[in-house]
């Protein structure tokens, strides 16, 4: 019951850092956000800090598990590998550039297991993916896979480099579409593009 009330408080907090982002609210108003009473917030956590690492862990933490029931719905590499990459487009696209450039420099606890997430989880994952489609000859074979997956980090996280694209003059679904999806056939053998054009209409 406990458990369960932590983990709606942390989605909670998610919410509240998205709409004001990290910095905008001190300690006392972001309990206040949350309606809960300070009793209650510092019998779970330290400080302010201390929620944002936590919110952290717990939103890495359901990726994850998201990305388990993505693929529970598509059974070859390539279309798992556009699932989760869309997927994390969806999640970049949910945070301001300024919200994380608050938790760098801030809360660098939570940045760095953001970063941790991102070697040794994320990029282990498409890695994997890419050699299973190059295997499956759904990827072409000639493809360097470790540059392929450092590129494909890296477009994921183009569309928040607000010098590079100003959101006054680019969406980032027009800087996704423009970069990373027609980057993406790119790499598709027919047999793979074949496989995966439903999806690329829908993008």
């Amino acid at each position: 019951m406990l458990q369960t009330f932590k983990s709606n408080l942390l989605k909670e907090a998610q919410l509240v850092f998205a709409r004001y982002g990290v910095t905008r609210l001190s300690e006392s108003e972001l309990i206040e956000a949350l309606h809960v009473a300070p009793a209650t917030f510092y019998g779970m956590f330290r400080d302010k800090n201390d929620l944002v690492v936590q919110a952290m862990a717990y939103d890495l933490e359901r990726q994850k598990q998201e990305h388990q029931e993505l693929f529970a719905n598509f059974s070859t590499p390539i279309e798992r590998l556009l699932a989760v990459c869309t997927h994390g487009y969806n999640e970049i696209s949910k945070v301001t550039g300024s919200s994380l450039l608050e938790v760098q420099h801030l809360h660098p606890k939570a940045w760095n297991m953001m970063q941790d997430h991102l070697k040794n989880y994320g990029f282990l994952m498409l890695r994997d993916l890419i050699q299973e489609g190059v295997i499956q000859q759904q990827l072409r074979h000639d493809i360097d896979i470790g540059l392929v997956t450092k590129i494909l980090m890296e477009m994921l996280n183009m569309a928040l480099n607000h010098e590079l694209f100003p959101p006054d003059q680019y969406t980032r679904s027009e800087v996704m579409r423009s970069g990373f999806f027609y980057y993406m056939r790119g790499l598709c053998t027919d047999s793979g593009l074949r496989l995966v054009s439903k999806h690329f209409a829908k993008l």
